[in-house]
């Protein structure tokens, strides 16, 4: 249910708001939800080669972003565990 939620706001928002190229939104779906490897390897299993480095990129400031986000949550559910 969560990844048709996503794909579905990720689609919704990429092709009716920003007007983005479904093989675009395709491989920022893969690169949020497998990462930065298997979003570049789709990109070049399907011949996307101007693609690849973007994949990438999105991929590890996916990774950054969530670690930044778990180390600022991180302490707060902690002392909220501890009441």
């Amino acid at each position: 249910l969560q990844l048709a939620v996503h794909f579905l706001v990720l689609t919704g928002l990429g092709r009716g708001v920003l007007r983005l190229d479904p093989n675009e939104l395709y491989l920022a779906s893969n690169a949020n939800v497998g990462g930065p490897t298997t979003a570049a390897a789709m990109a070049q299993a399907k011949e996307w080669n101007k693609l690849v480095l973007p994949a990438l990129l999105v991929g590890v400031l996916g990774y950054a972003m969530a670690t930044a986000l778990s180390l600022s949550l991180g302490p707060i559910l902690i002392r909220l565990a501890t009441r």
